[in-house]
């Protein structure tokens, strides 16, 4: 891969070891920045009849179908799992199975078994029901420990393993699926023995700050019209304090650092969320979070935040028209966004960084012109101003399912196009402005919001190597109108067999 990595796990396996090929269909960074893998390669491997071994993308973008461990070959496991956190990314999991010469189709292959899980799976798992012999619809630590308990009852005779594995312990498996409900499973508490304190990573990588990644909470209650993962993971569970701090100590020895990536949806939603920080200051850590809610900020926080060495705050106000951003569910966001972002430079951050999106549903000039309004006021009351300072990020919106924007429109590539470039012509003066491409925003919403027909799309497009360049000549040779999935949908959709409703599950649980 080029570099050395530290904390990688090598096994002699015995007579009667359970192979596992771990795939992540992005690029080894990526797969390296997501806990949830990095939570599935050391569970994987605690286990003492279970040798699990990496596969990710080669620097190029080609599928690298030899493990990171001992250079196996992918064809040579038992099973294959898969993490996938982004709809693009679906094609890269098609592109591995051809280039290590394994049948794609899940009817024509008896081994390896394959199972897959994610949020764009857990939210609609049809485009891939053709390739993939089980769709997770759960969370890792209810989905893993029951999976390799039915591999370990059945063996791996593919019919019996598939037959028993229930739809309501959140596995879809589409050969076998008469149409039942598959119900979303996860844990009512975050269990320590799931949260690796080691973690792999490379040990001197450009651009890479060897940490220690900590969750210290899942899901979020806020609801935000647009948000799949709110919408998914809509029970919130707090990591204990204690256990957060455990997790920072161990990682500081076995990662080589004293820097701690704080993992949640909203850090300060968290109870305990400022003694955290308090704690970790006084353990001497340095520590970053990803992103805030503006209104779960005040002075005190701020404050330990820039204590823990963050020089960026980050927050995702989406829009600065207040009618939309009550439309989306951000309108508390505004006004506090900017109060914070004033009382961030005095207290020494040195640049402010904001997530926007372009196409929300009804969304006219007017309410560009008020986001560029509320940007240039950020700026003029902050003091954050120039593109080292004022960061922006502009993507168009993209209708998920089970989101109560998920019949919305895809704006168009022109009128998206349009939209940026406005923003990118009235701010761009006071701020560094990066996109997100219309082209993959649209073939995310198609992929997001696909059938079986978008599944024959994605094995064409992965024959033709994945790329925007192929993706419309794929479109052509199946001969399918994508255009269709862009428009306002209607009901029923492909993935209504899905039931989330968490909330409903926990007071059912008790």
């Amino acid at each position: 891969m080029g570099f050395v990595e530290i904390n990688a796990i090598i096994k002699r396996p015995r007579s009667g070891t359970l192979r596992v090929a771990l795939l992540y269909p992005s690029l080894y960074l990526v797969a390296a920045d997501s806990l949830s893998y990095q939570m599935l390669y050391y569970y994987l491997n605690q286990q003492d009849d279970v040798y699990a071994e990496r596969f990710v993308l080669d620097t190029d973008g080609s599928p690298r179908v030899e493990s990171l461990e001992t250079g196996s070959h992918l064809r040579q496991f038992d099973l294959i799992v898969v993490s996938v956190h982004y709809e693009l990314d679906l094609v890269n999991i098609l592109r591995f199975l051809i280039a290590a010469g394994i049948p794609p189709r899940s009817r024509d292959r008896v081994a390896p078994i394959i199972i897959a899980g994610g949020p764009p799976v857990i939210a609609n798992p049809v485009p891939l029901s053709e390739y993939i012999d089980v769709l997770a619809v759960g969370e890792i630590e209810e989905i893993m420990p029951f999976f390799l308990e039915k591999v370990r009852e059945n063996g791996l005779d593919k019919d019996q393993l598939l037959d028993a594995l229930p739809a309501s312990k959140g596995f879809y498996v589409p050969h076998h699926n008469n149409g039942e409900p598959v119900d979303f499973i996860f844990p009512k508490s975050l269990p320590r023995e799931f949260h690796p304190a080691a973690q792999f990573q490379p040990l001197e990588y450009k651009g890479w700050r060897r940490r220690t990644a900590v969750e210290t909470s899942r899901g979020c209650y806020r609801s935000c019209r647009f948000c799949l993962e709110g919408r998914i993971f809509n029970v919130m569970r707090e990591r204990p304090l204690k256990d957060v701090i455990e997790i920072a100590l161990e990682g500081s020895s076995s990662n080589k650092t004293r820097l701690v990536k704080l993992v949640s949806l909203s850090y300060f939603d968290h109870s305990k969320a400022k003694e955290i920080l308090e704690r970790l200051i006084e353990e001497d850590f340095m520590f970053s979070t990803p992103s805030f809610r503006a209104e779960t900020l005040d002075e005190d926080k701020l404050e330990l935040v820039k204590q823990g060495g963050q020089k960026t705050l980050v927050m995702a106000p989406e829009t600065g028209s207040k009618r939309l951003a009550l439309t989306i569910g951000k309108y508390l966001s505004l006004d506090r966004a900017l109060e914070v972002a004033a009382i961030a430079k005095r207290h020494g951050f040195k640049s402010l960084k904001l997530y926007l999106m372009v196409g929300i549903p009804g969304e006219t000039i007017e309410d560009l012109v008020e986001t560029v309004k509320y940007i240039e006021r950020i700026s003029q009351e902050s003091g954050f101003r120039g593109e080292r300072e004022l960061k922006l990020t502009v993507s168009p919106f993209v209708p998920k399912p089970h989101t109560p924007l998920q019949d919305a429109a895809f704006i168009g590539l022109r009128e998206a196009r349009r939209r940026i470039d406005f923003l990118q012509r009235s701010l761009g003066a006071i701020a560094s402005i990066r996109e997100y491409d219309p082209r993959l925003a649209a073939i995310q919403t198609v992929i997001a919001r696909g059938d079986a027909e978008v599944g024959r799309l994605l094995l064409e497009w992965a024959f033709l190597g994945g790329g925007l360049g192929a993706w419309r000549r794929a479109a052509h040779n199946v001969g399918l109108n994508v255009k269709r999935y862009l428009g306002v949908l209607s009901q029923p959709h492909p993935w209504d067999f899905i039931r989330l409703s968490p909330r409903a599950l926990w007071l059912k649980a008790g």
